[in-house]
C-alpha cells in the first residue's frame, strides 16, 4: 500500500507533535488540546469561537462595555464549570433596554457565541470525516465573523438564542422533579428556570450537572465518572 505524501507528513510530523503537546504541562498546551478537541471531536462551542476569532471576541466585549479579560474568564468558567456560572440576580438579559451589569453582559456574550456554535457533546461518529469536522467548525467561525454587530444587535441575537434554547430544550421531569433532556443547552435552560440540577441524555452517555450552589452528592445523584463535584457522566450499559 502506497500512502499519499500528506498521510506520511501527518504520520511523521503532525502526530508526533500532537503527542508531544498533549504530554506538555503548560497552560498553552492545555488550551491547544481543548481547541483541537473541539475542532475534531465535539464541535465549535463558545470557548472555541473565542479562541478561533480573538479580534471578534474582543470587539464583542467592547460593544457590551465589558472588559475583555472578564469576558474570557466568564466563557472559560462556563466551559469548565457549566452555564450556571453565568447566572446572576438581575433581569437585564431578558430586558433589551435595561442596563447590563458585568454579570449580565457575560451571560449575553455567552448566549451570542452559543447562537453561532455547533456542538456535539457526545462526540462525532466515525461516519463524520475529519474534513467534515473542520468544515463544521470553520462554518461557525465564518458565520460569527461575518455578522455586523453593535451592542443592541448583540443583545437581540442573545435573546433569540435564549428563546430558541427554551423552545427546544424539551424538558421532562422524573419522579424527584429533576429535569431531563436530549439537548445540551437544557442545562442552561433548567438552571435559569431555578432547577438545581439537570440531566442531558445522548445515545451513549447521560450527563448530570448541578448549579454551583449544590453538588451531585447533595442532590443524591450517583455517576460512573465524576468530572467535578457539580458534573458527572453515567455510561449506558451495553449487552
Amino acid at each position: 500500500m502506497t500512502l499519499h505524501k500528506d498521510q506520511v507528513r501527518v504520520r511523521e510530523i503532525i502526530v508526533p507533535a500532537l503527542i508531544g503537546r498533549c504530554l506538555e504541562e503548560s497552560p498553552e498546551a492545555a488550551r491547544d488540546a481543548t481547541v483541537m478537541n473541539r475542532l475534531f471531536t465535539q464541535g465549535a462551542d463558545p470557548l472555541f469561537l473565542m479562541e478561533a476569532a480573538p479580534d471578534v471576541f474582543s470587539n464583542l466585549c467592547k460593544s457590551l462595555g465589558l472588559d475583555v479579560a472578564k469576558g474570557r474568564e466568564a466563557i472559560e468558567k462556563a466551559h469548565w464549570m457549566g452555564p450556571a456560572t453565568l447566572l446572576g440576580d438581575g433581569c437585564g438579559v431578558q430586558n433589551p433596554h435595561a442596563h447590563l451589569s458585568d454579570q449580565e453582559a457575560c451571560e449575553v456574550l455567552w448566549l451570542y457565541l452559543a447562537y453561532f456554535s455547533d456542538c456535539v457533546e457526545d462526540g462525532y461518529g466515525e461516519d463524520i470525516t475529519f474534513l467534515q469536522r473542520v468544515q463544521k467548525a470553520v462554518s461557525c467561525v465564518i458565520n460569527l465573523t461575518a455578522e455586523m454587530f453593535s451592542g443592541d444587535s448583540i443583545r437581540r441575537t442573545a435573546l433569540d438564542a435564549l428563546k430558541k434554547f427554551k423552545e427546544t430544550a424539551n424538558l421532562t421531569f422524573d419522579e424527584q422533579g429533576r429535569p431531563h433532556s436530549d439537548q445540551d443547552h437544557a442545562f442552561y435552560v433548567a438552571y435559569k428556570a431555578g432547577h438545581p440540577c439537570c440531566c442531558v441524555h445522548t445515545p451513549t452517555l447521560d450527563f448530570w450537572g448541578t448549579t454551583d450552589t449544590t453538588t451531585l452528592e447533595k442532590q443524591g445523584i450517583t455517576v460512573d465518572k465524576q468530572i467535578s463535584p457539580c458534573f458527572g457522566i453515567v455510561f449506558h450499559k451495553t449487552e
